[in-house]
């Protein structure tokens, strides 16, 4: 008895809470950054937090890409259209060092 009172109970609040209205507002975007448009009271602490963080920890050695492959495959490239009796000219533009480049 008690157990489909409860559910009555709850099927009652449920209906009723279905029945009201939803509110809701607009949602209005505001920079927290004074250089964007936020407010300028808030530099200093901006500051002061980005101060607090230090300078980062220095990352080991650079490692260099792997580049061995770079000049095969860019010499194949102006040999791709070769084959498809193609009268235009190679896309490769291959730029000397110490040569500045310029408009053909």
């Amino acid at each position: 008895m008690i157990m489909i009172l409860r559910a009555t109970m709850v099927a009652v609040v449920l209906s009723a809470a279905a029945g009201l209205p939803a509110f809701a507002g607009q949602l209005v975007y505001q920079p927290t950054n004074p250089t964007f448009g936020g407010n300028p009271l808030n530099g200093s602490f901006l500051l002061s937090t980005a101060q607090t963080q230090g300078d980062g920890v220095k990352s080991g050695q650079q490692q260099t890409p792997d580049l061995s492959g770079l000049n095969s495959a860019l010499s194949n490239l102006g040999n791709a259209n070769q084959g498809a009796s193609s009268s235009g000219s190679s896309p490769v533009i291959v730029i000397q060092s110490g040569q500045v480049p310029a408009n053909p």
